[in-house]
């Protein structure tokens, strides 16, 4: 290979890149402005009030859940398109609701929301969702939902059972992970492998 020739692939690869990160600054950039235009129109409808911080990043948060979820209803995944949903309104509670789990966190939701979204993000893929994995994920997402959001008080029972929920959230992404890895699945590795 010549020199003129490594000098234009490290061009074409160089213009590559630039394009790629230009279109990726476009689309943040869309993205940005409409959330800009979001704002204003809220001032407009409800003076003298603003939006919550941080409501961009969950709105880019909710919308990733959302659109899935509207894809896997026009397929007729019923049971995915839930679990898309639900996970938007898990995502919506944990960034509003502090909670203070026995476990720590010290109030912040993430700690004892994220392996229920987790669990829920890798499942909600499968498009041959069973009726066993759906309810599991679904009992514990309502579970989480419902220990979470103050339905259960906040004594000993509303934290006896959101440390349940989230041990239970724990070992099953452990024992997902570890059935994948003993299966070679490298590509999903916290799904357990289809029944029959």
């Amino acid at each position: 290979m010549s020199r003129r020739e490594i000098f234009v692939n490290t061009l074409l690869g160089t213009i590559l890149l630039l394009v790629f990160f230009a279109r990726l600054a476009a689309i943040a950039l869309i993205i940005w402005f409409g959330f800009v235009g979001l704002d204003w129109a809220f001032h407009l409808i409800v003076p003298g009030r603003t939006l919550p911080t941080g409501s961009l990043t969950f709105g880019i948060l909710a919308l990733s859940s959302l659109w899935p979820g509207v894809g896997h209803a026009r397929k007729g995944r019923w049971r995915n398109a839930f679990l898309c949903f639900v996970r938007a309104s898990l995502m919506g509670f944990a960034w509003f609701t502090p909670i203070e789990s026995s476990l720590g966190g010290n109030g912040l939701a993430w700690f004892s929301w994220f392996p229920v979204i987790v669990i829920i993000l890798t499942i909600e893929a499968d498009e041959t969702l069973g009726l066993l994995k759906f309810s599991l994920a679904a009992a514990l997402a309502g579970v989480a939902m419902l220990a979470n959001s103050g339905l259960l008080g906040d004594g000993k029972l509303a934290y006896t059972v959101a440390n349940c929920d989230l041990a239970v959230a724990v070992a099953w992404c452990i024992a997902a992970f570890l059935i994948g890895r003993r299966n070679d699945s490298l590509d999903r590795p916290f799904t357990f492998p289809p029944v029959a």
